[in-house]
C-alpha cells in the first residue's frame, strides 16, 4: 500500500488506498476494526456506501505517516462513483501515474495504485487487461494500448469529491476541541433556556394585568345605563387536530420513497422533499448521454429533472390536549439531535360575524406556537424523543439535501403548547 497525494486541476486527491468489502452496512465501524488489526498502520479510511443495484459497501485504508488530512477527497472512490461498471485506467499526473481497477462497480483490493515508474504502471494495466471482463480501458495515447481511450482523468472525474478521508481515531487535539465545543453548546442552551423562561414569565404577567383591566372595565360598564353585554366570542380553531400525527406522515413518506429511484445512471440526486401534498425528487445530469428517469419531468436544457408521487391518504389526529412550554423546553434540551426552536406569532383571532356591529376584541388563544428544525445525517424514519410522542406537534415537511459527502436530512414543523 503506497498512499500519496496527487493533483488534478487545482485540487489534491488521495491515491493508493487498500480496499476491502464491508461485511455489514456499518462501514465506519468495519473500517476502524480492520485498521486496528495487528500489522495494520492505517490512520485514515474512506467509505463507499452500497446501492440498490446490489453493490456492497466498501472501505479503503491509507498507510500511516502519509501527508493526509481529514476530509481530503479520495481519487479511486470518487472516480468509481462517477464511472460505474467494470473498467481499468492508467492516468499520467504531475506526481506520477495512478492505476485504478474497478470490477462490477467495486474497486478491487489492489486496484488503487500509484507508480513513480511509468513502465511499472503500464505493465500493471496490461496484466489486468489480460484477465478480460473490462468494459472500458483508459490509458495515455503514447502507450499504444489497443482499444484504450485517452480521455484525461479530469473529464472523467468531473470535479467529484463525494468520498473523503475520515480518521480511524480522534486525536487528542480534536477530542479537546470537541469537549470545549460541547461545553460551549451546553452553556448557550442553558442561557437560551433562562432567557426564554424570563420572557415567558413576563408574558404571563402582562396577560394577567390585561385580564384584570378587562374585568375592571366590564364591572364599570355594568354601572352605565344602556350597558350592552359583551359578545360571545367563538372558540379559536384547534388547527393541529386537523393534521396527521408526525409518525403517520413520516411512515407515509418512507413508503412513498420506496416507489421512487434513489440512483440512476448519468444522474445525481440533489434534493428529496416530502410533506402532506406528496414526495418529490430533484436530479441533475452528471454528464454524458443517459435515459431520463421514468416518469420524470426534464428541464428544457436537459440538465435537470424532477419526479414526484402522492402520499397515501392521511388521517386527522382528532382531539388532542396540549402540554406546558416548560416541559417542551426540557425535552428540547435533553435531545441529542442538532436543531433550533423559536417562538412564532400567535394565530389570528376569529373574525366577527358579517352583520356584527360594535367592539370586537376576542381574547388571545389559550395556546402559543414554536417552530422547530432538527437535522440528522441519516433519517431512521422514527422521530426523536423531542417530539415523537409529544401532543400538538405538526410536521411541515422532511427534506434531504445531497450536498456534502453523504447528504443530510432535516425535519421542520410547529409545536402548539399551552399559554402560560
Amino acid at each position: 500500500m503506497n498512499s500519496t497525494l496527487v493533483t488534478i486541476g487545482r485540487r489534491q486527491y488521495v491515491s493508493g488506498l487498500y480496499w476491502e468489502n464491508s461485511p455489514s452496512g456499518r462501514i465506519a465501524q468495519a473500517a476502524r476494526e480492520a485498521a486496528r488489526q495487528p500489522g495494520s498502520q492505517a490512520e485514515f479510511f474512506a467509505a463507499r456506501a452500497g446501492n440498490k443495484t446490489g453493490r456492497v459497501p466498501q472501505f479503503g485504508l491509507t498507510q500511516a505517516g502519509g501527508p493526509f488530512k481529514i476530509a481530503q477527497p479520495v481519487l479511486a472512490a470518487c472516480l468509481a462513483n462517477q464511472q460505474p461498471g467494470s473498467w481499468a485506467g492508467a492516468f499520467r499526473l504531475r506526481e506520477g501515474t495512478v492505476v485504478i481497477i474497478v470490477r462490477d462497480d467495486l474497486i478491487v483490493p489492489d486496484g488503487d495504485l500509484f507508480f513513480l515508474d511509468e513502465t511499472e504502471a503500464r505493465d500493471r494495466l496490461l496484466q489486468e487487461m489480460a484477465l478480460g471482463g473490462l468494459q472500458r480501458v483508459y490509458a495515455p495515447e503514447t502507450w499504444g494500448v489497443s482499444g484504450a481511450d485517452s480521455l484525461p482523468v479530469s473529464l472523467l472525474l468531473n470535479d467529484r469529491t463525494d468520498v473523503r478521508l475520515r480518521p480511524v481515531a480522534l486525536s487528542e487535539k480534536t477530542k479537546i476541541f470537541m469537549a470545549c465545543g460541547l461545553l460551549l453548546l451546553v452553556g448557550l442552551l442553558g442561557f437560551g433556556w433562562y432567557i426564554q423562561e424570563e420572557s415567558a414569565q413576563e408574558e404571563a404577567e402582562r396577560l394577567e394585568r390585561l385580564q384584570a383591566i378587562e374585568r375592571a372595565k366590564a364591572e364599570a360598564r355594568k354601572l352605565v345605563p344602556g350597558y350592552v353585554k359583551a359578545p360571545e366570542y367563538p372558540s379559536p380553531e384547534r388547527k393541529w387536530e386537523k393534521r396527521p400525527r408526525p409518525l403517520e406522515l413520516i411512515t407515509a413518506c418512507q413508503d412513498t420513497l420506496k416507489k421512487l429511484p434513489m440512483a440512476h445512471a448519468g444522474w445525481k440526486l440533489d434534493i428529496i422533499h416530502c410533506d402532506e401534498s406528496g414526495l418529490s425528487e430533484k436530479w441533475t445530469r452528471t454528464g454524458g448521454f443517459s435515459a431520463p428517469i421514468s416518469g420524470s419531468v426534464v428541464s428544457d436544457n436537459g440538465g435537470s429533472s424532477a419526479v414526484s408521487a402522492p402520499l397515501p391518504a392521511l388521517t386527522p389526529r382528532g382531539p388532542e390536549n396540549l402540554v406546558d412550554p416548560v416541559d417542551i423546553t426540557k425535552r428540547y434540551l435533553e435531545q441529542n439531535w442538532t436543531g433550533t426552536i423559536a417562538r412564532m406569532p400567535d394565530d389570528p383571532p376569529p373574525p366577527p360575524p358579517p352583520d356584527y356591529k360594535g367592539t370586537w376584541n376576542p381574547p388571545p388563544t389559550p395556546w402559543v406556537k414554536r417552530s422547530f428544525t432538527v437535522g440528522a445525517p441519516a433519517l431512521p424514519w422514527t422521530l426523536p424523543t423531542f417530539f415523537g410522542d409529544l401532543p400538538g406537534v405538526v410536521v411541515s415537511g422532511l427534506s434531504f439535501n445531497a450536498s456534502g459527502s453523504n447528504g443530510s436530512w432535516s425535519i421542520d414543523g410547529v409545536i402548539y403548547e399551552n399559554r402560560r
